[in-house]
């Protein structure tokens, strides 16, 4: 492993990098959890998957590895660990969906109330240009 540190940042050769992904993906840890147990930053971690998984990078995968395998050793933390931040996210989002929604609906009544008070169609019509 090559590793470079500038001010506060380190910088990794991409043969280590690599190789971090494919233990990553072999290990069947969630991101923050393998990030965590390597010493490397989350965000640094999070954009070594997303340039090097994309499709113009794609890493081998080792003979005689299936996904039930991937998944069978897999502790039962790492499942709950996992779970409990996918929970956390549909919570989020769920939150995330209702506030939009009473934004829209906020932003009609308002709507309704101009085109009320100051008697002008405010809404476009459908097929106008």
């Amino acid at each position: 492993m090559t590793k470079v540190i500038l001010g506060h940042h380190s910088c990794y050769d991409e043969s280590y990098r690599l190789k971090m992904l494919s233990e990553y993906f072999e290990s069947g840890m969630s991101m923050y959890s393998f990030a965590n147990k390597h010493g490397l930053s989350r965000a640094t971690f999070f954009r070594w998957t997303k340039m090097y998984c994309s499709e113009k990078f794609s890493l081998p995968l080792q003979p005689g590895t299936s996904i039930d395998d991937a998944m069978a050793n897999r502790s039962k933390d790492s499942y709950k660990e996992e779970n409990a931040q996918l929970k956390k996210r549909i919570r989020d989002l769920e939150k995330a969906l209702e506030f939009s929604r009473l934004e829209t609906q906020a932003r009609d009544m308002m709507i309704d109330k101009a085109e009320e008070y100051f008697d002008i169609p405010i809404r476009k019509k459908s097929g106008a240009k």
